[in-house]
């Protein structure tokens, strides 16, 4: 443990953020079964609240989506600042007490909703986790859109800075590029290529890092030559970083889970395990013992540090050839999409890892059978789980995505993601339909090597 590296841990908390909550699972938001739960069980009211992990309206052409936001206490929202329109997207810090207790969650959730007097539908909406109870908010984007021709769909989606590395000072760019690299991962893959625009969500109790803070999303826009709208910080007065999406795709989206079949396969277009070199080598400035322990397993320091390098460019940077290549193989928009032309549908997984499997199970409602999980940093995920020191060993970074399509079609899916550099391979198959299940071969199991993680998993199906 060094003096240096906890000088930054009360740096960030003495400004309202949480560096090393993410660090055990891989994520400082609410799961998505917890949300689930959560979201189920609330009273009917004026706001549909969805879990969905993007949302989508018709783009008219030539006219953006307008965007107003709002930011409403947790506790006693100041509902005369509604917006009547019909759609949004919401961020929610919420406080840690709720993670392991449903019926609070829900308590909350109705006790915010109920005075809400305008109809709206929230398809994507993110839960981060605070320890701080007054740095609790509420934010919502709600989408205005315009009357026109319709040629196509304007993607939307939100995140937050879920991961961060605590050895570098809160106001770091890569802290502030995080959470935009997150949305665009998104809009790249339900096939976006044109009309982003991000809308930053930040705030700090220091002017100072707020000015910087605005710098970096200068930087980062400026870099990709992408549009950004600046509605000013959250003047909640506690360090946060977040950010809104949009972008256009002149396809049709990617998401025909109704028309998954047997037989069809399973690509992920990354290996998983990969957010778990950032985990660890957290994890050691905690727990010096973790560097000896990688040593014994042929893992020296340095390949951890370049690892978490790695892994940090990666958070950092988009992946625009991924948005280009899933369009490249949509229909065109307003056509139906042919199996064995077109991809029938794609999910993320990310932090999820290999959970994110019993989502795509779930929405599809099949029986997916996986025969192979590649693994990135390999022998850094196996100590992860062999040691218990995280959740789940195979969270991953950007661009680990799932995509279901047919035999002919996915061949030649795989050469073009693996000629932009992805690692992309198949990993099983849909059994059936009917049945939302994930199974793994026995080798599998094997190589997962994870008494812990299979734990969960076994959790998750009993669910």
């Amino acid at each position: 443990m060094t003096e240096e590296f906890w000088q930054k841990i009360e740096e960030y908390r003495k400004l309202g953020f949480d560096p090393l909550r993410w660090v055990a699972t891989g994520s400082n938001e609410i799961d998505n079964w917890t949300l689930n739960h959560a979201v189920k069980e609330m009273k009917r009211s004026s706001i549909k609240l969805d879990t969905n992990w993007y949302d989508a309206f018709h783009y008219a052409d030539g006219k953006a989506p307008d965007l107003s936001r709002r930011v409403f206490s947790i506790r006693d929202p100041a509902v005369e600042n509604e917006v009547e329109l019909k759609h949004a997207l919401a961020i929610f810090r919420v406080h840690k007490e709720i993670e392991n207790d449903s019926s609070l969650f829900t308590g909350i959730l109705n006790n915010f909703f109920r005075n809400f007097r305008c109809k709206v539908s929230i398809s994507k909406s993110t839960f981060a986790v605070t320890e701080h109870r007054d740095a609790q908010f509420a934010l919502f984007d709600y989408i205005g859109l315009h009357r026109g021709d319709k040629v196509g769909f304007t993607a939307a989606d939100n995140a937050t800075a879920h991961v961060i590395d605590p050895t570098l000072k809160p106001d770091s760019e890569l802290h502030t590029d995080i959470p935009m690299t997150r949305c665009i991962d998104h809009l790249n893959l339900i096939g976006c290529t044109s009309g982003f625009n991000l809308y930053p969500i930040y705030d700090s109790p220091q002017e100072s890092t707020l000015d910087t803070i605005r710098k970096n999303l200068d930087a980062f826009t400026s870099r990709y030559n992408l549009k950004m709208d600046d509605y000013s910080s959250l003047k909640i007065g506690k360090l946060f970083f977040g950010a809104t999406g949009i972008a256009n795709t002149f396809k049709e989206l990617p998401t025909n889970y109704d028309q998954i079949e047997e037989t069809m396969q399973i690509i992920i277009t990354n290996p998983l395990g990969s957010l778990m070199a950032l985990s660890l080598f957290t994890l050691a400035q905690i727990d010096e013992k973790i560097i000896s322990t990688l040593e014994t397993k042929g893992v020296t320091n340095q390949d951890l540090v370049s690892a978490k390098d790695e892994c940090m460019k990666n958070l950092s940077e988009p992946h625009f050839s991924l948005g280009k290549i899933i369009s490249k193989y949509c229909p065109n928009f307003g056509d139906s999409p042919q199996k064995n032309d077109n991809l029938i549908a794609v999910h993320p997984l990310g932090s999820d890892g290999i959970l994110g499997l019993w989502k795509l199970a779930r929405i599809s409602n099949c029986h997916l059978v996986v025969n192979d999980v590649p693994m990135m940093f390999e022998e850094i995920a196996r100590l992860a789980s062999s040691e218990a020191l995280v959740t789940n060993p195979t969270a991953a970074m950007n661009g680990c995505h799932t995509i279901v399509a047919t035999k002919d079609i996915s061949n030649i899916v795989l050469d073009e993601l693996r000629r932009h550099n992805f690692r992309a391979t198949v990993i099983g198959f849909v059994a059936r339909k009917g049945e939302p299940n994930v199974t793994f071969e026995s080798n599998v199991k094997e190589h997962f090597a994870a008494n812990i993680g299979l734990s969960i998993l076994n959790k998750i199906t009993d669910k």
